[in-house]
């Protein structure tokens, strides 16, 4: 009867010991469940405005377009142009506005140009051999590239210098 007794509690000990062990290895899934979705939802609070932030980006390009083609003596001349100077300031006004507003929610611009051509943060629109420049460095910006909090929004467009002798 002893032996039995002993038997019995040889046995509970070994269910005890497994039922200790599902508990914990249920306790890490537990904790590593809350901390998966904790780091799910910090980058989805991070990362929310993504799409409306790059939707944002072709209105500042086209800002930017829009202020690119005044000319420069038309806007020299304040009396005889005062609408034209007037727009123009409104309109830079309004994208210096937007563009603090997407910095205040993690965006900012960068301009590669006369960088290394840099294919994670770059698209490369076309290539040109550009004397006294650098083969592989970028020459030309057609529109700034944007990131936010660390990842790129929109790569910029770029024109990059080729080696002339095909190198």
């Amino acid at each position: 009867q002893f032996e039995a007794l002993k038997k019995s509690a040889a046995e509970k000990e070994a269910k005890i010991k497994e039922l200790k062990d599902a508990y914990l290895r249920s306790l890490a899934d537990a904790e590593n469940i809350r901390t998966r979705s904790k780091t799910e939802i910090d980058n989805t609070k991070l990362f929310a405005i993504q799409k409306f932030a790059k939707d944002l980006l072709d209105t500042v390009d086209i800002l930017e377009l829009a202020l690119k083609h005044v000319p420069k003596e038309h806007l020299a001349d304040k009396v005889a142009n005062k609408s034209l100077v007037d727009l123009h300031e409104g309109v830079e006004m309004t994208k210096h506005n937007l563009l603090k507003t997407l910095e205040r929610h993690g965006v900012e611009s960068f301009d590669p140009l006369d960088k290394p051509y840099d294919p994670n943060t770059s698209h490369a629109l076309y290539q040109a051999p550009i004397p006294g420049k650098t083969p592989g460095s970028v020459f030309a910006v057609e529109k700034r590239g944007y990131i936010i909090k660390g990842r790129v929004l929109r790569p910029a467009q770029v024109g990059v210098v080729v080696d002339p002798s095909g190198n």
